[in-house]
Order: C-alpha cells, then sequence, then structure tokens
C-alpha cells in the first residue's frame, strides 16, 4: 500500500493499495526457543551485530552472514533493553533492569560489570548512547531519569544525573549525531528533547506522542522519531540548540503500529510495524513508501508473520537482514528483474530474426525467378540497380528471340 506523508495537522491521505519493494529470501534462527529480544546495535565498523533481550541474553552475529556467530557469556537474570557501541568500535554498553550496565569488549568477546547498581539508584536503565566524541555515554530509565557516565581511573564508573528533567516519563530513546554535537531523547510522554555539548537539556515539543524509535541519518543534520503512526523529524541547530524544531506527520494507511526505526543507507530508514512489516523512511524528502507488505510476511512464513520485528541492519542499499524477538533471522532484497541486456537480446531475436529469414527466402526466390528479381528491384531499388536490372532484362528478351 502507498502511504501519503502528511502534517499531523491536516487530513489523512487515502491509502493505495501497493506490493512490497523487496522480497524475503533466507531465514535461519539464533535459537531453537524464543529468545525473548528487545533489540540490537552494529558496531562502527558494520561488521558485527550485538543483539539483547530478556534474561541477560546477548547474541554476536556477523553483519554479512549472521550465520556466523561467536558464543557469549550471560550476566544474570535481567532484561537487557538498550546498547550502544563506543565511537571506537573496541567496546560497548548494554543497559537493563535494576541499575544493570555492562560492558563488551570486542578484542576478546568478554562481558563484565561497567558500573555498579547504585550508581543509578537501582533504577530499570532503558537506553544508552555514546555522545560524537566518545568521552561521555548518556543514559536513561524508566523513571525519566538521564545520566552522563564514563569510565573512573579506579576502574568503576563515574555517574552524574543531568538536571531540566522531565516529569517523569520513561526515557526511550536517546541516539548522538555523528556530525553535529547534539544528542536527542525521546521519551512516553514528556516530549523530545536536546542534550547539548554541555550535557544541558532542552525540551522542544512533542509531547503528545509516546517515542518508540529513533536515528540519527549521517547525511543530514536531522534525526527521526517514530510512534504510533506519527513521524518526528527533529532539525538541529548545532549553533543554538534550543532553536531545534520538531515537525511531525502522520503516515496514513500503514497496516500497523509503529515500533521503531533502524538506519538503513545515507537518509533512508526502515520503520518497524506490527504486525511484522516494514516502510522506508527518506528523510532527505520526508516521504515514506511500501517496503515489506504483512501479507507477503504471511505468504513467505506464516508462522514468522506473528513475531515481532526488533531490529533491521543493511546488506546493500536496498537489501539487508530482519532480527525478530524470538531470534529468527530474515534477509530481504529487491525482487529479481531480467537486465537490461536479455530484454535487448529478446527485442533482436523477435524483430532481426524474422527479417533475416524473409531475406533468405526473398534471395532464393529472386535467384529462381528473373521477372521477381526485376520487379522488387524496379519497386526498392536504387536508381543504379534499377538501370541495371532494365539493361539485363533487354538482354534476356533479346537472348530469347
Amino acid at each position: 500500500m502507498l502511504f501519503a506523508l502528511i502534517s499531523a495537522t491536516l487530513l489523512l491521505a487515502t491509502p493505495v493499495n501497493a506490493e512490497s519493494a523487496v522480497v524475503l529470501d533466507e531465514m535461519d534462527s539464533l535459537s531453537s526457543t524464543d529468545l525473548g529480544l528487545k533489540g540490537a546495535t552494529v558496531d562502527p565498523s558494520g561488521r558485527w551485530v550485538l543483539a539483547y533481550g530478556e534474561e541477560s541474553i546477548l547474541k554476536m552475529m556477523s553483519a554479512l552472514n549472521p550465520s556466523i556467530q561467536v558464543p557469549m557469556p550471560v550476566m544474570g537474570e535481567v532484561s537487557l533493553s538498550d546498547a550502544d557501541y563506543h565511537p571506537g568500535g573496541l567496546t560497548a554498553l548494554i543497559v537493563g533492569e535494576d541499575g544493570t550496565v555492562l560492558r563488551y569488549a570486542s578484542d576478546d568477546h568478554s562481558v563484565t560489570d561497567a558500573a555498579g547498581n547504585e550508581d543509578f539508584g537501582g533504577e530499570s536503565l532503558t537506553s544508552v548512547a555514546w555522545n560524537q566524541g566518545g568521552s561521555w555515554a548518556y543514559i536513561g530509565s524508566e523513571n525519566g531519569s538521564i545520566w552522563k557516565m564514563r569510565a573512573s581511573s579506579d576502574g568503576g564508573a563515574e555517574a552524574q544525573l543531568l538536571e531540566g528533567l522531565g516529569t517523569g516519563s520513561s526515557i526511550t530513546e536517546i541516539e548522538c549525531h555523528s556530525d553535529v554535537l547534539l544528542c536527542v531523547v525521546g521519551t512516553t510522554y514528556d516530549g523530545i528533547a536536546i542534550i547539548d555539548r554541555d550535557h544541558t537539556i532542552h525540551w522542544i515539543g512533542g509531547g503528545i506522542y509516546p517515542w518508540n524509535g529513533l536515528v540519527c541519518p549521517t547525511t543530514m543534520d536531522v534525526c527521526v522519531l517514530t510512534s504510533g503512526n506519527a513521524i518526528a523529524t527533529v532539525s538541529l541547530d548545532s549553533s543554538n540548540a534550543p532553536s531545534s524544531s520538531v515537525s511531525i506527520s502522520e503516515i496514513s494507511g500503514a497496516g500497523g503500529v509503529f515500533t521503531g526505526i533502524e538506519r538503513q543507507a545515507d537518509d533512508r530508514s526502515m520503520v518497524l510495524i506490527t504486525p511484522f512489516s516494514l516502510v522506508e523512511h527518506d528523510s532527505r524528502i520526508n516521504a515514506s513508501f511500501p517496503w515489506l507488505e504483512n501479507s507477503d510476511v504471511v505468504e513467505f512464513d506464516s508462522t514468522v508473520s506473528g513475531e515481532r520485528v526488533v531490529f533491521t541492519w543493511a546488506a546493500d542499499r536496498d537489501s539487508g537482514w530482519i532480527l525478530t524477538d524470538r531470534g529468527t533471522i530474515l534477509s530481504f532484497h529487491p525482487p529479481p528483474e531480467d537486465s537490461w541486456a536479455d530484454g535487448l537480446l529478446g527485442l533482436i531475436i523477435m524483430i532481426v530474426f524474422p527479417m533475416v529469414i524473409l531475406g533468405v527466402v526473398l534471395s532464393i526466390s529472386m535467384s529462381m525467378s528473373p521477372k521477381l528479381s526485376h520487379w522488387i528491384t524496379m519497386k526498392i531499388g536504387s536508381e543504379e540497380e534499377k538501370e541495371f536490372s532494365k539493361r539485363d532484362s533487354r538482354r534476356r528478351r533479346r537472348g530469347k528471340k
């Protein structure tokens, strides 16, 4: 179905039926049991995907070939809710219930405690993001708290609660732009906030929506959030953070509820939808388009269609992988099409081959019938050929006398 992206203050457009832009292909599973995954993150090199979920589950797999996996230790039995790689790519922080903060090290794939529960008051931690330079990580909680955290000299952690917090709404998402020195915060009902380079929080709007997904495309000075059937575009003002603005649009006919958004390529992202489907969002033109219809997922595998998409990542500009809450992995890519060369070859065969056959037949007929040869030459031959044919015809007539 085709989706119309319009201002939230206007009437919604009527959806138009359309087909999926991609097809599902390979399917694999990380486990024979339901893993209860919450999400995943890709390392800065784009080579590895770190997934996390219930009962402290962690899964590490190759981004190019998810069947290649690295065994991961289990640290406790809490639910892990978010993770983010340090910009250097050597470590990642994973946060979860009861003030849990874990550190993953890529050199030996070890997982250790990065901070004590008391550093965060034992609150359930919901989101984490490193700032652009990797000097601080911002950590949000279910109770609306936001801390800045970094490793301390004694091997522990230094965590400081930020000022200017909201009214206690859960911090659902934090994302820092890779080029602009600003971070964006999404909440369940306090709206959207900006954290500037001085760790000051600025609330900029969007308070009527429970935001549940956030990406910051690297090619533009914007960040994009999702909620229900709404998409918010935050235009970042690097020189004056409070002047950053929010534009909220609603999608008509998405066929489900938005549950998140992940980066695909450049300014393009994948909006995750329940029931199982995807919508492509192009930040450059602020428009959304059908990508993967639920009906096509049902046709591919009716069992998988009931699972929830928790993460996607790109393999190429228009292809990639989907990860579900149960741990199912599926690849998607554009449907195969006949190449232009095949089409051209077919055209040549259809047009040229009959012409060649006709030419052979005419050539044989003309060689066997001088009258036919003379008639055809007089109809379509050049002036020189016509003159030659006339002389040849007179010569044959004289020879018969």
